[in-house]
């Protein structure tokens, strides 16, 4: 018997030997490659359910909140949605509304119980005349470690929308005026999103890093909003 290895040359046919070899490698590195794609993916952490309804336009009716950020409190709906205009862009100036009982038309965002809307442009219309105010809580001056967020992204529109890959665009979010939020962990390790208001710009250099805010922290229909020093 020819215990020789065999020996391939490149312009004559391979061998049987050569063949099963070959063969028996390629479908072995295959087998690595799908096993090492599956422990990958088994490995990642699952997105969170957000939803951004894209040109499901529905109509709403509410209370306008102007301040900090424009919002609508619908009645037995908890925390009011946040009003955000297309794009990277705040609801703008709509002080004239604060108060009262407005409709409007947009889509829905929400994570949760966190919430928004992004408006139909020119849907907002009075319905009623300005109500009392909503009472506010005044919790008192906290010091929270979180990340810095916008939050029209987070709530839905991005997936994630938090982190070192969404930092750009964070960035341009709250610099066109999405209301910036700050995720924090409470005592029982579950995520909270507070609101952040009286901030300044050098905040932008902080997003999607932990960062130890300062301020006060106040809660008004059932939303928290800290203002910070």
């Amino acid at each position: 018997m020819n215990n020789e290895p065999e020996f391939y040359v490149g312009y004559l046919p391979m061998s049987d030997g050569l063949k099963k070899t070959v063969r028996a490698v390629v479908l072995g590195l295959g087998a690595v490659a799908v096993a090492a794609a599956a422990l990958l993916v088994a490995g990642q952490q699952p997105f969170p359910f957000s939803t951004f309804e894209f040109q499901q336009y529905g109509e709403f009716h509410g209370t306008l909140l102007a301040k900090p950020y424009p919002a609508l409190a619908i009645s037995g709906q908890g925390k009011p949605w946040l009003l955000v205009d297309p794009g990277k862009h705040g609801a703008g100036d709509i002080q004239q509304f604060d108060g009262r009982e407005v409709r409007l038309k947009g889509e829905r965002i929400f994570r949760g119980d966190d919430r928004m809307i992004e408006l139909l442009p020119g849907s907002i219309a009075s319905t009623g005349p300005t109500r009392d105010s909503f009472r506010e809580i005044d919790l008192g001056l906290v010091q929270l470690t979180g990340e810095v967020v916008d939050s029209k992204c987070y709530f839905g529109v991005m997936n994630p929308g938090n982190g070192k890959v969404h930092r750009d665009c964070a960035v341009r979010c709250i610099s066109g005026g999405i209301p910036p939020a700050l995720l924090v962990r409470d005592a029982d390790g579950r995520l909270e999103t507070l609101l952040l208001a009286h901030w300044k710009r050098e905040l932008l250099d902080h997003v999607a890093e932990p960062v130890t805010i300062r301020g006060r922290l106040k809660r008004s229909v059932g939303r928290m909003t800290l203002l910070v020093e």
